[in-house]
């Protein structure tokens, strides 16, 4: 196993540490890239989750060429944590989580625990797994399949979850797995993309962990209206306060995919003031290291994309939404005495 120590020059970003876990935020939305990528330390192994990246969307408010540059700027830094990794970790088979490229770097002797490809599996992620195994056949030590498992290396446990949407029930984006790591003293938890969190079998998963750090995909605002339908938003919100109210974590990452929208302080305030209210530590990769969250620094320097304008989600417009697909049928009666959380 790689020794901890090795990590060259990810040292410089290595922002948490508790007891033996040092967990380190390789490239995440918040610093202006599609990505979730997280490196683990402990005294027995050093593991990599979800080592995938992308260019922001059209509507991150960074020129494309800016966009792409932070891209390919992260993918070596991600290469660098894989190089000096023992463990994998692919959580699912977006381009954000996993890079399918033949290269020593991201995968030769490397113990690689992976979301299955072919069950819980939707056609797209199915062809992407098919291609990622058939481009690095022979490169990694181990392959091993992890949904609902448990794994030990000396004293860390690695341990899934059964697959869960990627969002809401019945998504096309299919499937993923979501991770707890201990070293036997601390827990991390990491959701992969819940968007929201958007279900209670997410909120579930967390709430069971109980982590001392928890790394969590927020709700993909910039698709409201398309993809994304506002009463979902509403749940997200009412989720997040509910693993904030049954969790006690020194640390809340909340990033991924919230952050690729401007607006997201105003979407997302009733979670944010609940967050304060409780006392609970919860910002962005960025803001952890001390850095302006890209969004917000690209909103300011080169004003808005997709959207002009809009005004603060607040809890009316909560009850609102959620009364209004109550009444369409779309979800329970039971969503509505939820809203005394908030």
């Amino acid at each position: 196993m790689v020794k901890r120590g090795r990590s060259g020059g990810l040292k410089a970003y290595r922002v948490a540490a508790f007891h033996g876990l040092q967990v380190s935020f390789v490239a995440f939305d918040s610093f202006g890239v599609k990505s979730m990528c997280t490196r683990i330390e402990t005294d027995d192994c050093v593991i990599t989750l979800d080592p995938g990246i992308a260019a922001e969307v059209g509507s991150f408010p960074l020129p494309a060429m800016m966009r792409r540059l932070l891209a390919l700027e992260y993918k070596e830094r991600i290469r660098e944590s894989t190089n000096t990794s023992d463990i994998i970790v692919l959580t699912h088979y977006h381009y954000d989580h996993h890079i399918k490229e033949r290269d020593d770097k991201l995968h030769k002797d490397k113990i690689l625990l992976v979301k299955d490809p072919t069950n819980f599996i939707n056609r797209s992620q199915r062809e992407r797994a098919a291609l990622f195994f058939e481009v690095t056949k022979g490169l990694p030590k181990k392959v091993e399949i992890a949904d609902g498992r448990e794994f030990r290396f000396g004293d860390t446990r690695i341990r899934f979850s059964n697959p869960m949407w990627h969002g809401v029930v019945g998504t096309n984006l299919g499937y993923i797995i979501a991770v707890e790591i201990s070293d036997g003293q601390e827990r991390l938890t990491f959701t992969s993309d819940v968007q929201g969190p958007a279900l209670e079998d997410h909120v579930n998963f967390i709430v069971k962990s109980n982590p001392d750090i928890l790394i969590v995909d927020g709700p993909a605002t910039y698709l409201l209206g398309y993809i994304m339908a506002y009463y979902n938003l509403a749940r997200c919100i009412l989720n997040f306060v509910s693993v904030l109210k049954r969790t006690d974590p020194h640390l809340v990452i909340f990033d991924h995919h919230l952050m690729r929208d401007y607006r997201y302080p105003d979407l997302m305030y009733l979670a944010y003031e609940k967050a304060r209210e409780l006392g609970k530590n919860v910002q962005t990769a960025a803001e952890f290291l001390g850095r302006e969250v890209k969004v917000l620094e690209g909103y300011r320097k080169h004003g808005p994309t997709r959207w002009k304008s809009w005004k603060r989600f607040e809890r009316k417009d909560v009850e609102t939404v959620l009364k209004n697909a109550v009444e369409a049928g779309l979800i329970e009666k039971a969503w509505l005495s939820r809203l005394s959380a908030i």
